[in-house]
Formats: structure tokens, sequence, C-alpha cells
């Protein structure tokens, strides 16, 4: 079976090809046309074409439909809307307006145009989620990077939170938060406002709870964690080696709450 759905993007109409047909995908796909496969019955022929794949044909949705063809053109899908922020992710547009100066170790590749253009092209899609753009809905500007990533915790944090995991959201997965707004665009609340909305779209989108791995002095930072609902498993801290090379305590904080039931693993 092949079926069109026509999509709204940017104001554009713009066709979708779905099919359970690995023919009439390879043929869209030629023709350079936006595709989702739909899984046949077990023992189906494979549907090499498409990226996107779905179980059957009642998940294919006006939502689903419009991020595949966001990705087929190129175009940036948006996390969420805030009172007085929007969340999207990163296009090479962004790339001016990142002040390189504030950018710290793990953040050298937003502000290098060519590993810029690679996390985009291939984070985004094969993840469905990396850091995130933060802009100002008033003025359009850029005004901080966030979103989460697979936790990369040394040793001794990442095994306090398997046990944080066992002992209250047994097979829930976490993805580690993080966040920096830019120097003019501080002290406004929009760390807090950015994170509630990326932790709500990690939630009900990814089925993912949240972490986040803080400088124990670094009180700003631990009091937002504590306002998003996040506990700290390490107390006392952990001493651990930073990217310049020193030792200073790190606090691991996560989410306690569980998932929504139609959220949670089978």
């Amino acid at each position: 079976m092949v079926k069109e759905m026509e999509i709204c993007v940017d104001g554009l109409r713009r066709t979708i090809v779905i099919s359970d047909e690995p023919e009439a995908l390879l043929a869209a796909k030629a023709a350079g046309r936006a595709i989702i496969g739909v899984e046949q019955k077990a023992g189906g022929a494979s549907l090499p074409a498409a990226r996107y794949i779905v179980p059957g044909w009642e998940f294919v949705t006006e939502e689903l439909a419009g991020l595949v063809l966001r990705r087929h053109l190129g175009l940036p899908w948006t996390i969420g809307v805030t009172e007085r922020l929007l969340i999207r992710e990163l296009t090479m547009g962004d790339r001016e307006a990142i002040p390189v100066s504030e950018l710290k170790a793990g953040e050298a590749m937003f502000g290098d145009p060519e590993m810029l253009r690679a996390y985009i092209g291939g984070q985004y899609g094969f993840y469905e989620y990396g850091t995130w753009a933060i802009l100002e809905r008033d003025s359009g500007h850029l005004a901080g990077l966030a979103g989460v990533s697979q936790p990369r915790l040394p040793e001794a944090l990442e095994q306090r939170l398997n046990a944080h995991i066992a002992g209250c959201c047994p097979g829930q997965a976490f993805l580690e938060l993080g966040y920096h707004i830019f120097r003019p665009y501080r002290r406004k609340g929009y760390a807090l406002e950015a994170c509630r909305e990326i932790l709500d779209y990690t939630c009900q989108v990814l089925s993912c709870r949240a972490c986040a791995m803080i400088a124990n002095e670094n009180k700003a930072s631990r009091r937002l964690a504590e306002r998003l609902g996040m506990k700290p498993l390490t107390p006392g801290g952990e001493f651990m080696e930073t990217d310049s090379g020193s030792s200073e305590p790190l606090l691991l904080y996560a989410e306690s709450r569980q998932l929504p039931p139609d959220k949670a693993d089978p």
C-alpha cells in the first residue's frame, strides 16, 4: 500500500510518501521525496530505503510526518515554546551568534563551522536529541544552549546513578541535562524556563528522565537542579579530575519521579 500525506512546513505545503512496499519507497527516495516506511507483518520484506519506520499505519501521525519532512529538508525541529523562549535544533545560521570566547572545553564544536555542520547533520537525525538553541521569542536573539546527552559520568557517579535507578525507577533511561546561558542574557530566569521545557520534552517525547553533574561550588546550578525537582545522589561530592587537570568535588543530581504509565518501558 502507498499513501501520500500533505504537510505544511514553514508556510509551504509538501507531500510525504508512506508505504509498506520496498519498491515504492525506493522509487520515492530516488525521486527526492521524503518517505516513511510501515513494517509489514512477520516475514515481510525489509525496508532499507526508509530511515524512519513505524510498526503499523496507526503510528503515522502528522507530527511524525512533520519531523521526517524537516529532516528531509534540513530544517530544525522545534523542541518547545515557553512564555519568553523558543527552543529548537541548532542551524548553521546560529554560528555567528555563538560567543566562542564563552564556550567551555566540551562545547568547542559549536564554535567551529565544520564541526557544527557535522553535529547538526549527524546528532539530531540519529539520536533525536542533543544540544539545542535557546532563542528569545521577542528579539529572536540566541540566548544560550541547552539540551540532553548520553551521560558520560566518572565511574563513581555512574555507580551512584545505577543504584538510584535500581532503587526508584527500574528500567528507566536517563539523559544528562546541560545548559549554557550566554552572559548578556543571564539573571533573567532563562535557564530555569528552558530547562523545565526540556525536562518535559525528555519525559513526554524521549521517554527518559534527567540527571545533571554539577561542581560542588556551583551553587546557582545546584539551586536550579533542585527547583527542577532533582535530588543530589552524592551529598558530599565525589572528587573528579576536570578537563583542566584539576580535581574538584562533583555532585550528581537526578530526577526521582516515575514516568507516566504510557511512557514507561513495557
